[in-house]
């Protein structure tokens, strides 16, 4: 049994990263997900929420899921959180091609990450898309950097190997944006977080 990497800034965590994280572990039959927030993602210039209150909600959302756990590599490594660096750390502790689950958005981004080439020989990516047109162009994407790595719509991952799979996943508009939006405006993100992470968010004075 295998895990899946769940990168990401989790500022905050909700319950559409929480449902996806376990739609996926199901359908690719994995022992866990390891959720690896990030100290600083390298496209973004800050966070709304500092690390560890992103990383305090995040151990509250998952703490009653035992298939669930949170690396907090990036965090201590402070700094830009690169994900060849996350890739290899975790290659040499689990012992094979790890897997990393990343949304079309963010992988149609890949030629900007650091080492993408690198990246895609090195790490599974499980590609979580809702629109056949972003499949095309992740192939595109793919096809551009390496030709040789290959794409796969089956939910068997051959970790002995390096492969990009694409998962549709439910329809699930939940956005962290839309909710710090919401906490400005005032308004409820009752059903859009967790209970835990709404107590939080509201007896720390985040987002405001």
């Amino acid at each position: 049994m295998a895990v899946a990497l769940f990168g990401g800034s989790f500022d905050p965590v909700h319950l559409g990263h929480l449902r996806i994280a376990e739609d996926i572990r199901e359908y690719f039959n994995l022992e866990r997900i390891i959720f690896v927030p990030a100290y600083l993602s390298p496209l973004k210039f800050s966070h709304s929420a500092s690390a560890v209150d992103r990383l305090n909600m995040l151990t509250l959302a998952i703490s009653d899921n035992p298939n669930f756990e949170i690396s907090t590599y990036e965090i201590e490594k402070i700094g830009k959180s690169y994900s060849i660096d996350t890739v290899n750390f975790f290659k040499e502790r689990l012992g094979y091609n790890p897997a990393f689950i990343v949304g079309t958005d963010a992988f149609l981004t890949l030629e900007r990450w650091k080492e993408p080439k690198k990246l895609l020989n090195t790490a599974n990516f499980i590609v979580v898309s809702r629109d056949k047109v972003n499949i095309k162009q992740v192939k595109e994407v793919v096809n551009k950097i390496d030709s040789n790595v290959k794409t796969y719509n089956n939910n068997v991952i051959d970790f002995s190997k390096t492969g990009v799979y694409l998962y549709f996943q439910r329809r699930i508009d939940i956005s962290s944006t839309e909710i710090r939006d919401r906490i400005k405006k005032g308004l409820s993100i009752r059903y859009l977080v967790t209970r835990e992470v709404a107590d939080y968010i509201y007896k720390n004075n985040l987002y405001r």
